[in-house]
């Protein structure tokens, strides 16, 4: 076969590829369980980080001294700021809990032999 569009030799995908290792060793789902917990847990980091972030723009924005508009201002900006942190909040540990689940799904799949879907809260 010519490489080329439908070449599987060089592809990026190595599912494609044939002989290759990922043919030969698939990753086990407890594995790519465990894979997606960590990204998770990551990005939970990333959510309470931004939490964090936004509560300290809170304290920062306070103003003194100035115009009753532009205090009317800052309130407005500190109250979408408190939404935001909140936001982030709740992202975050909704987002370790998936982790959380994940992580236990993995442990099951040693076993059980899982082969089912998870269920994911609203």
């Amino acid at each position: 076969m010519p490489e080329g569009r439908g070449s599987r030799i060089h592809s990026d995908n190595p599912e494609l590829r044939t002989g290759g290792f990922a043919t030969r060793n698939p990753p086990k789902n407890s594995d790519r369980l465990r894979a997606g917990a960590d990204l998770l847990d990551q990005a939970a980091a990333a959510d309470d980080k931004a939490a964090g972030r936004f509560a300290e723009a809170r304290v920062d924005s306070t103003p003194f001294g100035i115009s009753p508009q532009a205090r009317e201002l800052a309130a407005r900006w500190e109250t979408a700021l408190a939404a935001r942190e909140a936001d982030a909040r709740v992202l975050g540990d909704a987002t370790s809990d998936l982790a959380g689940r994940l992580r236990m799904a993995a442990e099951s799949t040693r076993s059980t032999g899982f082969r089912g879907r998870l269920a994911v809260a609203p």
